[in-house]
């Protein structure tokens, strides 16, 4: 609105000008009329025709626009009353789910306190119907004792009447009356037995049904109990099972052809150790072997093989000759093993054969004694006789196992 009415503002102080600008060429009409001035006006009545039809397409698009956003204003409130409206049915749909699960939970207390009350009652009413059983049979014998009394009654009143013919029509009327009578008393009474016969049955058919249920409660104790005695025999047969199998495992690994042994090994020839030392003299060094002596102990491990069973029959440790390979010393694959072996009392071996190993030796031109200031070392393969005793690595893992 504001740009609208500056464009009107601006409109009418063009015309103003205009208007003042025609005048003021009449007004002077000894003045002279020059092309310019009329090619100016022109162009302001060509700006104020334009500036017309721009003011009347902005009415145009304003109005639309206030037009659009006046729809749109209702669509935005519909939109807003509708999710209103959803919230409040959403909120009273948890509050009707709520009242429904309480309401199954009260008709579910319900229906269990109804059942309670109509097991109570079926024993009410079984007590009920013999009670009225009793009183229907009570209640036919009092009619009969009634009837009978009335019947004395009406005689004696006859009697005393003289009315003889009334009193034999009633006679007849009565005897036909107390037969009916009779009739109705014999089908009271076959009901009754009916009834009776009923209950005994149901009774007898109850204490059959305790006795089956006593002999399977007895039957079921019963079987239980074996049970149980079959249980502890499968325990002791399986505790016998074991130590047999274990025993079979023992006698098949003592036959075993090829065992995993550890143990030590003499042999005639000590690893040197060369050095230099003072002389006694105090002048010069000396090379000297620290490892003196002939003997050496090596840690040994090894597979052996046996080839003959050497095992008297029923014996209670086995005997073998095999053959022994293995690695020795701190350098496995540098030091090996090898030599007939001798089993004996199940796990222990006992081996003769050759040691092959590698030594650092003194290079050609040095000898022990001599004197030098340093040393020259070549490596060596050397072999020697050894004396093994292993043990079966199978005695080793089972001492665990026995503690």
């Amino acid at each position: 609105m504001i740009n609208k009415l500056r464009i009107k503002g601006k409109l009418q102080g063009n015309l103003l000008f205009l208007i003042i600008a025609v005048l003021g060429l009449k007004g002077n009409a000894f003045s002279q009329e020059t092309s310019s001035d009329s090619l100016f006006a022109a162009k302001l009545m060509e700006d104020n025709l334009a500036l017309y039809a721009q003011t009347d397409s902005l009415d145009k698009v304003i109005s639309d626009l206030n037009h659009r956003n006046s729809l749109l204003r209702i669509q935005v409130d519909s939109l807003q009353a509708s999710l209103n409206l959803m919230s409040q049915k959403l909120a009273l749909s948890k509050n009707k789910n709520d009242s429904i699960q309480l309401e199954l939970i009260n008709l579910n207390r319900i229906i269990l306190a109804n059942k309670q009350d109509m097991l109570l009652l079926n024993t009410q009413l079984e007590q009920k119907s013999q009670q009225l059983r009793d009183k229907e049979f009570q209640l036919s014998k009092s009619e009969m004792e009634l009837k009978d009394l009335k019947t004395t009654a009406e005689i004696s009143q006859i009697k005393l009447e003289g009315k003889i013919d009334v009193h034999n029509s009633q006679l007849e009327g009565k005897s036909k009356e107390i037969a009916y009578l009779q009739k109705s008393v014999e089908e009271k009474d076959r009901l009754v037995r009916e009834k009776t016969e009923e209950l005994n049955a149901y009774y007898h058919e109850k204490d059959n049904s305790l006795r089956i249920i006593d002999s399977l409660s007895r039957a079921l104790n019963q079987k239980e109990l074996d049970y149980i005695r079959v249980s502890e025999r499968l325990k002791i047969i399986e505790s016998q099972y074991n130590d047999i199998l274990a025993k079979q495992t023992a006698a098949t690994n003592k036959k075993k052809k090829i065992r995993f042994i550890q143990g030590v090994g003499l042999k005639n020839y000590r690893t040197p150790d060369w050095q230099l030392t003072q002389n006694p003299n105090g002048s010069d060094l000396v090379i000297t072997n620290k490892n003196a002596g002939k003997l050496e102990f090596d840690y040994i491990t090894g597979v052996s093989l046996s080839l003959v069973d050497l095992t008297k029959k029923d014996a209670n440790f086995t005997y073998d000759a095999g053959l022994f390979f293995g690695f020795g010393g701190q350098n496995l694959f540098k030091n090996f093993y090898i030599g007939p072996s001798f089993k004996i009392l199940d796990f222990f071996h006992v081996s003769l054969g050759i040691n092959a190993a590698e030594y650092q030796q003194l290079q050609s031109g040095y000898q022990e004694g001599q004197h030098a200031t340093t040393i020259a070392l070549v490596k060596e393969w050397k072999t020697n006789i050894y004396l093994g005793f292993t043990v079966d690595l199978e005695l080793l893992s089972s001492i665990p196992k026995k503690f």
